[in-house]
């Protein structure tokens, strides 16, 4: 009571305590965003690591790490290529000829 004059306790009393920020924490976040998952969502890693996720996205932003949604939208197949040829000759034909 002394320190604030209330008996409530604080909001900040209230709120879950603070997750440390650690070397090992640290290590764990970049090899959970390594080249072998880099599609890993920034709340999956935290409830792997069992931290919040601005934590994680925090981190991931002081390491040059952006958020990126990888998206295919198309692919090529075995008969692409003589389709494509056959594009190219059409349209050089169109402006030599």
């Amino acid at each position: 009571m002394r320190d604030i004059g209330n008996l409530t306790p604080s909001h900040r009393d209230a709120e879950r305590p603070r997750t440390k920020r650690t070397p090992a924490l640290e290590k764990a976040v970049l090899e959970g965003v390594d080249e072998e998952n880099p599609d890993i969502s920034t709340p999956n890693l935290a409830h792997n690591l069992h931290v919040i996720s601005s934590l994680i996205h925090r981190m991931l932003k002081q390491e040059n790490y952006h958020p990126c949604h990888y998206t295919k939208v198309q692919a090529l197949s075995r008969n692409d290529f003589s389709r494509r040829v056959n594009f190219c000759r059409c349209w050089y034909n169109m402006y030599t000829g």
